[in-house]
């Protein structure tokens, strides 16, 4: 079997030992440390002030949907186990992060799925493709990620994922039922206003900026081309480095899973030359397509 040099990128040897800084886990990754603190800490406290009269449901809906978005990082960093160096904090991390928006999904199910999504980018074996399609299905598809997961795995049967299944299907069963006894006490609205709506927002958000936009050119697979399968977004960082909690950068993010996410920009800049000798895929500003750049 012949392997296509187009799957594969060579760090310069005179850039590994700055590279292999730049991927080094940290003792806890202050980023993801500081997103755990004040999303989850912010959420609770709206809920707290929100259920004793002090705030609007209707407002703190919004900010929770706004805090909850932050999530992401805390979780997916987790995912890649580049949270922090101790596994069992970087789970513990991951487990609060997944707690706050999404209770009723395990973090092995989402590591299962989103690992599943790096080996076979933009393959028929990538979960994600659930995230693609007609114009008008994308918010819905994206609000239901858990859905296209469950259908993805229900498909074809990896003793993995179905393992891991079966604890995603515990966290769904004690989630409804805490809903359900909420519901019964009279914060049904509460419920609504301050859990599922915001996270069904958040689902939609992550889906959008992290999930399809960088992959919205989804007809070359890693396996084929792999700088040419995700995306890099470049202009207006200053404003879209945060938002995009440095995924502008998707690219470094495929190239390197284990990277802490907020060392993107400095790989970046190391890599670029040797990476603008290779096909790019490059989003300018806030642009949705990509222009393709083929290496002469």
């Amino acid at each position: 079997m012949t392997i296509n040099a187009l799957a594969r990128f060579t760090v310069p040897l005179e850039k590994r030992a700055a590279l292999e800084k730049l991927c080094r886990v940290p003792g806890a990754s202050p980023m993801v440390l500081g997103l755990l603190i004040a999303s989850t800490g912010g959420v609770i406290v709206a809920d707290i002030l929100a259920v004793l009269g002090y705030f609007n449901l209707g407002w703190t809906c919004l900010l929770n949907t706004f805090l909850m978005y932050w999530q992401f990082t805390v979780a997916h960093d987790s995912i890649h186990r580049s949270a922090a160096k101790n596994q069992k904090l970087n789970d513990l991390f991951g487990h609060i992060g997944m707690a706050t928006f999404a209770p009723q999904i395990s973090l092995g199910i989402f590591r299962w799925a989103h690992i599943q999504h790096h080996r076979f980018t933009n393959g028929p074996k990538d979960p994600d493709n659930w995230m693609h399609g007609p114009w008008w299905s994308l918010p819905a598809r994206w609000s239901l990620l858990e859905i296209g997961y469950l259908l993805f795995i229900m498909k074809n049967r990896d003793p993995i994922a179905m393992r891991h299944l079966r604890g995603t299907l515990l966290n769904a069963a004690i989630t409804l039922a805490i809903a359900a006894a909420l519901t019964y006490l009279g914060y049904g609205m509460h419920v609504l206003l301050l859990w599922f709506i915001p996270s069904r927002l958040v689902f939609i958000l992550v889906g959008c900026v992290f999930f399809w936009l960088p992959h919205v050119k989804d007809d070359v697979e890693s396996e084929q081309d792999l700088t040419l399968a995700t995306s890099m977004r470049l202009g207006h960082e200053w404003l879209l480095t945060p938002l995009c909690q440095y995924h502008n950068y998707h690219l470094i993010h495929h190239l390197f899973p284990t990277m802490p996410a907020y060392q993107h920009v400095k790989a970046w800049q190391l890599l670029e030359p040797e990476l603008r000798q290779r096909n790019l895929q490059i989003q300018h500003g806030f642009a949705i397509q990509p222009v393709i750049h083929l290496s002469t």
